[in-house]
């Protein structure tokens, strides 16, 4: 009776051990597949291998991207410092042209003549075409006559026995304003034999007046070239 309960005993205990081998060998089937575990590991090694070069591609089509990126930045860069460049220069080229109304230091010239002479603007209308050269050379940025903005198109001409500028009758006293450095301005024009002195001597007055802050407005006649083109590295553009 007692071989029996053995026997008995002995036969649950291998079927539940065939049990849980067969489920163990059913889960590694499920997880390896139908090849053996050997294979599947070389498998695994392959795909890793293949993951492991696909990311250090991605890592240097990356650092490609990086540079190209700072080379880009770079490059937006310097076109918005040429721009910011031109940019200033066209402005400059705008205010000489009298495109602004423009304020700043500068000097107040102011030509007159004495209450019982009689001096014809006319006839001397060259010094004051001088004096308008003077200040120039003197590196004024502005310059009005009797409120008229002297620029490039700006014409003075005599007529009877006054002048024109910019096509308006100029009659004395003429007020001269420039925005500069006074300290400039004077010594371009006071120097001796000068053409202050030239002025005094044919029976005109001039005083000088320094200011902090003149206001000129800008240039209202028409503007615009007609005949003139920019000549380009690459030839004449049509």
């Amino acid at each position: 009776m007692k071989k029996v309960w053995q026997k008995g005993m002995l036969f649950a205990i291998s079927l539940v051990l065939g049990i849980i081998l067969m489920t163990q060998m059913r889960t590694a089937g499920n997880v390896l597949g139908d090849v053996n575990p050997d294979e599947k590991t070389v498998q695994l090694n392959d795909e890793m291998i293949r993951l492991n070069l696909e990311k250090n591609k991605l890592r240097d089509e990356l650092e490609l991207l990086k540079e190209e990126n700072i080379k880009n930045e770079k490059a937006y860069q310097d076109i918005e410092e040429e721009l910011s460049k031109l940019m200033k220069e066209l402005e400059e080229q705008q205010i000489i042209s009298g495109y602004y109304d423009v304020q700043g230091p500068g000097t107040i010239i102011t030509i007159d003549a004495e209450p019982d002479s009689y001096v014809s603007l006319a006839s001397v209308h060259q010094y004051i075409l001088a004096l308008i050269s003077y200040l120039n050379n003197a590196g004024v940025e502005a310059i009005s006559i009797n409120g008229q903005r002297y620029t490039n198109y700006t014409e003075i001409v005599p007529v009877l026995d006054h002048i024109n500028v910019n096509g308006v009758v100029m009659v004395l006293p003429l007020e001269i304003k420039a925005i500069g450095d006074s300290r400039t301005i004077k010594a371009s024009l006071n120097f001796v034999g000068g053409i202050v002195s030239q002025l005094n001597q044919i029976g005109y007055t001039i005083e000088t007046e320094d200011s902090k802050e003149i206001v000129i407005n800008r240039y209202d006649g028409k503007r615009g070239l007609r005949y003139a083109v920019p000549i380009y590295e690459d030839g004449l553009k049509e």
